[in-house]
Parts: structure tokens; sequence; C-alpha cells
């Protein structure tokens, strides 16, 4: 039985077509013109519907009314239609003979209202197929049965199905078959929604106007119980925590899926006997990339999705039965690609997830189209129930396919498509909030060094720079484009703080005209050592390389676990977190919020931890995690637990994620019994040339200011001189890489310089040093950059706490690291009396 809006609009149809035939009769010589210009009939109705029904039942209502037969040739966008008409027609409209061109061109047998059901690339296009149906042999030609029929005053009709797709690219030969081969006398046109360029570019290459038009609602086709009321769109975000553990496609599939057995439930509660189809649409497969339906599969089966309830289709290995598994019940996945997707009738569909990179206005009309359909078992009690009146869509994160702008574009793209095939559109946002960081350094670069040739090079030379800290950890999540820069940038500054201190300083004289560099005299000021200054100060050196893979390892191994918490907290810890935030894109108002479960992935925890086992570049990594492996076994037997080799492996790497610090400072402690401490080199006299104009010091190690100290040094130097309490007895700048000055030993085995060493009155370590590192504001330069929060940490073996201190607002602050906020943070303000302080 047709609804009401079918059944106006199959009288509308018809009512065209006679009004044409009419008028034909009445002009036989313009029997053409009149075609052309009131033949064509347009039905503009929404996905799911029932336009086939309504063309369907228009032709078995005109059969029989035209003053002369009429056959009608129908055409469907993709060969996969044909049969899916076919069937529907045959089921629907089962007084309509169906005929099929390619196999039976007879004209004397073609009756009235008979139907040839083709694409337009089989009689149109330039293919084998379409020359063997236009090529006479031992049976007619299409052309000389489209001859015979006109002798026989056979009117010719046509159906032009899915018309917004039939105008695409072969619109060109699709209308000169049209104008010339065809040459129809009635045109019906059939569409979910008509693209206006590809239906007007048809319409002036075949001389064709559209003037019946019949346009049915989307309300009238929900009123009737044939579209869903809704349309909920999920976009997957995930950041935060566990954002880098998370694969988003993994995400928005098991959400998918979870809501596909709700939707299961709830249709078993109310009795009705259908099964929900769940979609996957999947992207084209890169030359010599991986398979996505592959990938897709193994992910739903990790949700312990049955492989028997996946099905999948794809345009290079069809499945024969395609258009038969959305109403076969043991099928509740079916994974696909859009060319196979367009216009397939799946009404068992609530839910689709999408995981291509791009999406468009054809997404809109056919694929999510699929899920709009209302199944006829359910129609009667779907209307009071929020969750089977509506289709489901999940898309992964459109931040993760080309920014924040072409996620925009995307999502509004979406939007726009899909407003044709639902009222109500909504978005859930799944989200835990993440704070990105970048390094922010714009230092200006009058002379860049050159741009890295390869990803290798760049990679060498961020690492050196990261190391160093010249850049901040974080940008290696940037583009190759941003990451090049800061290597540049950070190159440059790197330049600038290794001036040499001691030694010829070239200032302002000339080279002599043989081109060589003119000899400089110089003035030498000799150590205070009446003042106390030691002949050479004590400097940590690294452990052996057979003991930091031996000894010191297995000893960090055993801290590791020797803490309160350790790997094995981690080890039930399969799932990461996310907010799921409900938002509709059309009535503004405070989203609903909800927490949801997604499992993490292994490949990209292991990824992620790669680095937290590379932090020292004097051991092995692969030493150090196996060692740690290996504890984790001896503790776990201890315990009387099994190994899960899988399990313990994933646990201890989300421990050296969660907790990055923990391993660094077990080795750090370890590595502090087997560092080596011993005198540096002599420190040297200074040298200054003659020309350079140096200020007296009260304290220093010399008579003089070292000249070439930064701004914030000399500052900070000063008051040190400035000193009247006898704490301070004398001050020494240290110099960077210098074989004569302090060295510590970092957990990540670089070696940490502090800029000063200074003898205080009452200090209880060698010599009475204290160390002191200064730093610019924390604003416009590194002090919270990744090395510097190793640095903060470290400890000298025999001088102890290294003093840390900054000048903000021209005041001197000591600072500190931290635990909780897991950072450098301003403590006190900075006293000289707190230097004879050992922490």
């Amino acid at each position: 039985m047709l609804a009401k809006y079918q059944e106006s609009a199959v009288y509308a149809i018809r009512d065209s077509v006679l009004a044409a035939d009419a008028y034909q009769e009445a002009n036989p010589g313009l029997r053409q013109a009149v075609a052309r210009r009131v033949g064509a009939t347009l039905l503009q109705a929404p996905t799911g519907s029932g336009k086939t029904l309504m063309v369907g039942r228009a032709l078995e209502a005109i059969r029989g009314k035209t003053k002369t037969p009429v056959a009608w040739f129908w055409f469907a966008p993709f060969s996969g239609l044909v049969a899916q008409t076919r069937d529907a027609l045959a089921e629907q409209c089962p007084s309509l003979r169906l005929r099929d061109v390619s196999r039976d061109r007879s004209a004397l047998l073609t009756g009235d209202g008979d139907v040839f059901i083709q694409t337009w690339a089989l009689v149109a296009a330039r293919s084998k197929e379409s020359r063997k149906v236009r090529r006479k042999d031992e049976t007619a030609s299409l052309d000389d049965m489209l001859g015979d029929l006109r002798d026989r005053g056979v009117r010719i009709g046509v159906v032009i199905d899915e018309a917004h797709l039939n105008f695409g690219t072969t619109a060109k030969a699709a209308a000169d078959f049209y104008l010339n081969v065809l040459r129809p006398d009635f045109t019906i046109l059939a569409t979910a929604t008509p693209n206006d360029e590809k239906l007007e570019a048809f319409e002036e290459a075949a001389g064709v106007t559209v003037e019946n038009r019949v346009t049915i609602s989307r309300q009238q086709a929900v009123k009737e119980g044939l579209n869903k009321k809704g349309l909920t769109l999920g976009v997957v975000r995930l950041d935060g925590a566990d954002a880098r553990y998370i694969e988003p496609e993994q995400a928005a599939l098991t959400i998918a899926w979870m809501k596909h057995q709700q939707i299961k439930a709830r249709l078993a509660e109310r009795g009705a006997n259908v099964t929900p189809l769940m979609l996957v649409q999947v992207e084209d497969q890169p030359k010599g990339g991986e398979d996505p339906i592959k990938r897709v599969k193994e992910r739903l089966l990790e949700l312990r999705v049955p492989e028997s309830a996946i099905a999948t289709h794809t345009s290079g290995e069809p499945d024969p039965d395609f258009h038969t598994l959305a109403y076969d019940p043991s099928r509740e996945v079916l994974i696909f690609k859009v060319t196979a997707a367009t216009g397939f009738d799946a009404p068992r569909a609530w839910t689709l997830v999408s995981v291509r990179p791009t999406r468009g206005t054809q997404f809109g009309l056919q694929v999510v189209g699929r899920i709009m359909r209302v199944h006829p078992k359910v129609r009667a009690q779907r209307q009071d129930d929020d969750l089977l009146d509506r289709g489901w869509v999940y898309l992964t994160d459109p931040e993760l396919q080309g920014g924040l702008e072409s996620a925009a574009a995307e999502l509004k793209a979406v939007k726009d498509s899909i407003a044709t095939v639902a009222d109500e559109l909504q978005v859930l946002e799944f989200s835990s909030e993440i704070e990105a960081r970048l390094a922010d350094r714009h230092i200006g670069v009058p002379r860049a060094n050159a741009l890295p040739k390869n990803a290798e090079e760049r990679q060498m030379r961020l690492d050196a720079l990261i190391g160093e800290g010249f850049v901040d950890v974080s940008i290696r999540e940037a583009p190759a484009e941003v990451q090049d820069k800061i290597v540049i940038q950070g190159e440059f500054q790197r330049a600038l703080n290794r001036t040499p201190l001691f030694g010829d300083v070239h200032l302002g004289a000339a080279p002599p005209p043989g081109g060589g560099a003119a000899p400089r005299e110089t003035r030498v000021y000799r150590l205070r050592r009446d003042r106390g200054v030691p002949d050479a100060l004590l400097s940590e050196r690294a452990p052996k390389p057979e003991q930091m893979d031996g000894v010191v390892v297995k000893r960090a191994a055993s801290l590791v676990f020797a803490e309160d918490r350790t790997p094995f907290d981690e080890l039930l810890r399969t799932q990461g977190q996310a907010i799921v935030s409900l938002r509709d894109l059309f009535i503004e108002g405070q989203p609903d919020q909800e927490r949801f479960s997604v499992r993490m992935s292994e490949a990209r925890i292991a990824e992620a931890a790669q680095t937290s086992f590379e932090f020292n570049q004097s051991i092995s990594a692969r030493a150090l995690k196996a060692e740690l492996m290996d504890e984790f076994r001896r503790r776990a037997v201890a315990r009387g637990m099994e190994s899960d080799e899988k399990a313990m492996r994933r646990a201890l790497e989300l421990f050296a994620l969660n907790r990055p610090h923990a391993i660094p400072e077990a080795l750090k402690s370890a590595q502090a019994t087997a560092v080596d401490v011993g005198p540096a080199e002599a420190i040297p006299d200074l040298r200054v040339p003659e020309d350079v104009i140096v200020r007296p010091s009260r304290l220093g190690a010399y008579e003089v200011f070292p000249p070439n100290m930064n701004a914030n040094e000399r500052r900070f130097a000063e008051m040190l001189d400035a000193d009247e309490s006898g704490q301070v007895k004398w001050w020494l700048r240290l110099q960077e890489n210098a074989a004569w000055a302090v060295t510590l030993m970092l957990p990540n085995g670089k070696r940490f310089f502090p800029d000063f060493a200074v003898g205080v009155a009452g200090r209880r370590t060698t010599d009475a040093i204290a160390l002191v590192e200064t730093k610019d504001d924390g604003v416009n330069g590194r002090a919270h950059s990744e090395i510097n929060r190793e640095k903060i940490r470290a400890r000298h073996r025999e001088y102890r706490n290294v003093f840390w201190t900054w000048e903000r607002d021209g005041r001197w602050e000591e600072m500190g690291w931290h635990p909780e906020l897991e950072r450098i943070e301003p403590l006190r303000r900075f006293s000289i009396e707190r230097l004879v302080m050992i922490d």
C-alpha cells in the first residue's frame, strides 16, 4: 500500500506524461520539440522515501493510457544498482515486464510498458560492452531496435534514476546518446537532491527543459515512517593523557559497535525480529600501501565482533551477494568503499563509521543516506524511541586529517550535504583536552645555516639541540617545516652561547694587507689564590660503558620496582578514558557529557614509549629495557603471578610514559654510586686583549670581571661582588665544555656545566664551594626546556646542591623543582645567606 505522498507523486508523474502525450498528438510535426520542452518530469525525493516504487507505479499507471504504446529505458548510475532496481520493480511493480537490452533487443516482442534496465555506460560509453550492444550481428543492434520501435509507432520513454549522479563525467556522451539515438518522447528523472550544475549541463547539452517537478519533503517521508527523524554525527576527538595511546579509528569503531549493540538490544526488547547492520566506509587502498579492508576487519575482531558477522565489499573484490547482505541477519557489519556504496539499499542499517580522509557532498547524499531508511518491521515502533528513530554516524577526528581549517571545512561539508537527508543533525564530540606544547623560539637569524637535506639529518640536528637544552622536546611533534625553522634558530642561539669566555676576543682590529689576523697584545690576570680559590675544581665523570650496561642498569631496574608505584600498577590497564559531549549544530545549548572507555593500542603505546628508554646516551636502551623486563619477571614469580609477556611489556611501557621521571631517577641513583669524581684541569689565568676595557672586581677569582659574560650573568656577578657580609669569599664564572670547569653527570648521560662557582664562608663542602646556575626570567628563554628539567634535579657528589636563580622585575629569585607540577617554579627571594645551605 502506498503512502499518501507516494500516491500523490505517482499521479503527478502519470499526469505529466499523459499531458506531454496529448501535446504530441495535437502537434505531430513537433513531436521532438514538444518532448524536449514539456516531456521531462523531475521527481525530487529524499533517500529512503521510495523513489523506485513511485516511478515504477507511475509506469504501471501510464501503461494503456497513452495514444500509442511506450517502451521505457531505465538508466541506473552504476552497474551494481541494475540488479537492485530489477529486484525492487519485480517485487513492488509486478505488472511491469522487465527486459535486458544486452541480451534482448527484439522490437517485435516489445509491448506497452516494457522496461529495459541498464546503465549509461552500457550504451553510451566507448567500451567493449557498449560496442557489443550497439553493433549489428545475429541480433539487432540497439540503434536498429529503436528505429524499428518508432516505425511500429512505439513511443520511447526514459527513466534516469539517481539523476544527480548520472550527469557526471559522462554527461556529454550521455547527452549525445540521449539526444541523437534515444530521442525520447518522455523523460522521468529521479533524484534525492539534484546537483544543479550537472543537471543544467545535461539540460543544455540535450536541449531539454525540465518543466515538471514533483517534490517530496523529508517531513512527509518521516511522517509516513519511511525515514528516520534525526541523524547524530559523532566526531571522535582524542586528546589529553590517553590521546597518543588510542587509535582514532579504533575509537570510532568501538563507539559505533557499542551503539550498534544498544540498538540491537532495544530491537529485541521491542520484539522486532530485525538484526541491525553497522556500515564501515574505508578509503581506497594506496598503491603499495596497506589494505584498509584488512586493517578495519582486524580492529573489529579486536572488539570481539564475530568474524562470521563481518562482510566486505569493494570493486576490486566484490561480494557476489552484495545486494543481499543488507537482508542477511547473520551479517552485522559491512565494510565497503564509497564506489561500492553509492545507492545500495540497507534498511537494517542504523550506524555508520567513515574513516575516509575526505568527505564531501556525495558522502552525505549517498553513504549517509543508507542509514536513514526505516526497516518495515519497525516503522510502527520507532517514532516514540529516540534511539531507533535516528541514524548514527561516526567519523575519525577531522583535526587529524589536515589541521583546524580543513577540519572545519570538512565538518561543514558533511553538515551541508547531510542536511538534505536529515532535519535533525547533532554532533557528538569525544574529547578529553590536551596541552600541545611547541617550542616558542622566534629568534632573529641574520645568517642562517642551511636547511636539513632530509629527515635523517633533520632528526640528528634536532636531537642535538634538544639534548643541549636549546629546543624543547615537544618540537618533535611539530610538522617538518616548523622543525626546520626551529633547527636553524636553535643552532644560531647555540653558536652565540658558545663564544669562548677566555682566550682571544677579536674586536676592532682590521686584518693586515696579507690577509692574516694581526697579532694582539693581551693582559694577563692571575688567579686569586689568596682569596681561597683552589687550583682545580672537582668534576664528575661518567662510569665506564661496561659498568653502565651492567651493574648500573641492574641496580636501576631494582630501584624502579622498589618504589611505591611500580609497573605492576599498570598491568590491568588496557582502556583509555575520554569524554563524550553532545551538542546540536542547529540549536545552541549546554552540551551534556559522559565518559567512555576505548581499548588502547599496544602499537601506539610501544611507539610512544620508545624514547622513554633512550634518555641516556651512555647506556643501551635495549639493555635497559631488557633488564627492566627481567626484573619484572622475577618480581612476578615472587608474587606467584603468571608471567604474561605481552601484558608485562605494555605495563612497563605505560609506566615509563605515565611516570617519565621514575626510570631516569632510578638510573641517576644507581649511576651516582658509579660516578667518578676527580680534579679537573687547573683553572687558567684570564687573558684579555689590551684594547678591551674591563672593570675591576672586589671578590672575583680574578681582579676583573671577565669581559664576555652576558647581561644576565654580569648582573648576578655584580650582586655577588657587592656582598659586604663576608659570606662570599670569591666567585668564578665557569665555562661550558671547558676541561677545567665543574661537571655534573645527568641521568641522560649528558653533562651539566653550572654558571658560577662561589666560595661561601661556612659551607660544608669541598673548598666551601657552592654552585649556581643563572637563567633568564623563564618567559623569553629556555628556562623550562626539557634539559633544564633534568639539570635542576642534579646534585654534585662533592659540591652537592646547585642553586638556581633568575632575575624578575629587578630582583633575584631562587628557583626549584616542583614535583607535583613537574616544572621549575620560583621558591623564594634569592639570598646570599642561603648559599651555605646543603639540601
